[in-house]
């Protein structure tokens, strides 16, 4: 059995879990984004840059996915409340990369627009999160960031992929699909 202090009533209550449980965080987790018409080959690279390729085949830095539109910045996906996301969930196909293993980097960099839709400061790097190097043609999930801090709290995001090791044929991503934890 444990206690908690409930600062409403001003005491301490007891809590067990068939009763009376902990709260519970209410999450909404929509699906924000989705490529399923082109496959596309991640940049090469061992570093993240926001000019790698995104979740459309895109590798134009200056390009927001998802996120507001205000004045002559828009993004490719428009929602109302991007500064509420505290996570982004990337599910994808991946395609075979021959007899070499290869690692596919997913990172999400943010940014602030000023009130007449120019960025702030470019582009923050905020998280990023790998699957193990292998050659197999298989789904992929990344989960970013892994665990809770907080909300992202930018107006726009851009989300690239990257791979670390060159191979024949190079592994491309389809089947992209874009959810975003509230």
């Amino acid at each position: 059995m444990n206690t908690v202090y409930n600062p409403l009533t001003g005491q301490w209550e007891r809590v067990d879990d068939l009763v009376r449980p902990y709260p519970v965080i209410a999450r909404d987790t929509r699906l924000v984004a989705v490529n399923d018409t082109m496959a596309f080959v991640p940049t090469l690279s061992t570093n993240s840059t926001m000019v790698q390729t995104d979740i459309f085949g895109n590798s134009d830095g200056s390009r927001a996915n998802i996120g507001i539109a205000v004045g002559s910045t828009n993004a490719d996906i428009v929602i109302p409340d991007p500064w509420r996301i505290r996570r982004f969930i990337v599910v994808c196909q991946r395609s075979a990369s021959g007899s070499t293993n290869v690692a596919i980097t997913c990172s999400v960099w943010g940014r602030l627009l000023a009130p007449d839709g120019t960025p702030a400061a470019g582009w923050r790097w905020l998280t990023q999160s790998s699957d193990s190097a292998f050659n197999a043609s298989l789904p992929i999930r990344f989960v970013l960031p892994s665990s809770l801090a907080g909300v992202f709290g930018f107006d726009q995001y851009r989300i690239v992929f990257r791979r670390d090791t060159d191979s024949t044929p190079a592994p491309e991503l389809s089947l992209i699909r874009v959810y975003a934890e509230f």
